[in-house]
């Protein structure tokens, strides 16, 4: 007999992933691998002088053509909170650069922006990239998974969330310790 080729196995977790998001009512979200500074980092509250900004751990695109900001009230927005609660004054310049997306938060920050309907929930799995040591547990790109839910929660629902999830999963035992962060 002769077999046809199959879904490589990376490919059938996440397939399962996703899979699990949409049994729970979520709504996938996509977007590129290219993003501006502003999505990835200025929206999510990270100061322009953040280390997390830094060629070490962020691979920046070596292009002159920069990246566009988005309407100017969301930009005046995130301007204003970064002068406000940071103390420094923003700069659109360094928001317009661009990079391969270090995790896939900068899709919810996007999402929450063109929001108009409430409650809503969403998910994505994608891939990110980050400026690591590369050895045999370490690459510069892996696989993200998150979901966002906008509305009024408690937080029992949320870890209802997590528990169902994790169950589905094949973790049947899910534990929750409060940490700082």
């Amino acid at each position: 007999k002769i077999y046809g080729g199959r879904l490589h196995p990376l490919t059938q977790a996440l397939n399962y992933i996703k899979k699990i998001w949409i049994e729970m009512g979520f709504k996938e979200m996509s977007g590129n691998f290219v993003e501006t500074s502003f999505w990835n980092f200025d929206a999510l509250f990270t100061p322009q002088d953040h280390p997390a900004r830094e060629m070490q751990d962020t691979l920046f695109i070596k292009n002159p053509k920069e990246g566009k900001l988005p309407n100017q009230k969301i930009v005046n927005q995130i301007k204003l909170e970064h002068e406000k609660n940071w103390k420094y004054k923003w700069n659109p310049e360094i928001a317009k650069k661009l990079l391969l997306r270090t995790h896939t938060t900068c899709l919810s920050v996007r999402e929450l922006a063109r929001l108009k309907k409430f409650p809503a929930k969403f998910f994505s799995v994608g891939r990110v990239f980050r400026n690591e040591t590369l050895d045999w547990s370490h690459l510069a790109e892996f696989t993200q998974t998150e979901g966002i839910v906008v509305g009024v929660l408690i937080f029992k629902e949320f870890l209802v969330y997590f528990k169902e999830f994790f169950s589905k999963m094949g973790y049947e035992k899910v534990r929750f310790s409060p940490v700082y962060f």
